[in-house]
């Protein structure tokens, strides 16, 4: 699609970023042009809204739907209560997937199903075509038979994705920030980059060299924060791997404004891996604190920690 040929230029000259994992992250991604359509269409820029309800009936009678994502719950009604009173109102048996067992709160995700206008509807069918799956793959050097899913959604608040990798069976991941609101860049509401601390480090081997095992989401406390994507239009570009450590967490107010953004992936066809579960399996460094007070001792329980 010619209209859109300069998105694949950019990403062509762009330069590979190596910390804290290696990325392609670009600003003034889309032309002034295009990036004023899309933050202006009435699908996107929404007014200000008085409660969650509102807000969210308001998002589903013009095109959009819940979905089952990351961090999310997909009940309209479960996640109304929840946020109408956290405190008491979640439940960790509504998460499926990756991370249920270690987030600590779930918001809803709202895809745009219906897109009506005609920019909107060719600029979606752009960043699923041929051309610019084509264009990613060989930015990142990848191979293999994959898929392409790129959409436009808004992520309310609750939303929770504990560092992780990403599962191995994604090629490539891209998210591109598309704020209707300046306020936006300047909270705490987008994807962080992070690396393991010192002692974490480990996990970095035990998941290169076991290419058979998938990644798992991991507490936070184990991370340390480099980069924070907050930048409006700008995209992020990355070959899920061994250390691609991110994370989000959003608590903000979404009835003013919502994270909005072009989201997609390309997914293996037939990948598999061994999930590495419970993070509480791979934490060596709890596994292996002993609080006894003689050598002796200290060594008893390590052994029998091992063999048992």
């Amino acid at each position: 699609m010619e209209e859109f040929s300069y998105i694949v230029d950019k990403i062509n000259e762009s330069t590979f970023i190596e910390e804290p994992f290696r990325h392609v992250n670009i600003t003034n991604f889309f032309s002034e042009e295009h990036f004023k359509k899309i933050i202006t269409d009435k699908q996107i820029l929404r007014g200000e809204f008085e409660s969650v309800e509102e807000l969210i009936f308001d998002l589903i009678d013009i095109g959009y739907e819940p979905i089952t994502f990351p961090g999310c719950i997909e009940s309209v009604k479960d996640y109304i209560d929840y946020i109408n009173d956290p405190s008491t109102a979640f439940n960790r048996k509504l998460l499926s997937g990756y991370g249920k067992e270690i987030i600590e709160g779930y918001g809803l995700t709202m895809r745009l199903k219906k897109i009506e206008s005609s920019f909107l509807l060719k600029l979606i069918a752009f960043f699923n075509s041929n051309e610019f799956k084509s264009c990613i793959l060989n930015k990142f050097s990848v191979s293999g038979d994959v898929t392409v899913e790129t959409a436009i959604q808004k992520n309310l608040d609750g939303y929770e994705i504990s560092p992780h990798c990403d599962t191995k069976i994604k090629a490539l991941t891209y998210m591109i920030n598309i704020y209707t609101d300046d306020r936006a860049s300047k909270e705490h509401v987008h994807t962080k980059l992070l690396e393991f601390k010192d002692e974490r480090r480990y996990l970095y081997d035990f998941w290169r060299y076991n290419s058979d095992i998938d990644t798992c989401w991991v507490p936070w406390d184990w991370c340390s924060e480099v980069k924070e994507t907050n930048i409006n239009n700008s995209i992020i570009i990355f070959r899920p791997s061994f250390d691609t450590l991110h994370a989000v967490k959003l608590k903000y107010d979404h009835l003013v404004y919502q994270r909005n953004q072009i989201y997609g992936n390309l997914w293996y066809r037939q990948k598999k891996h061994k999930y590495s579960g419970d993070y509480k399996k791979i934490d060596l460094k709890s596994r292996f604190i002993v609080k006894n007070n003689t050598y002796k001792e200290r060594l008893r329980t390590i052994i029998n920690r091992i063999f048992t």
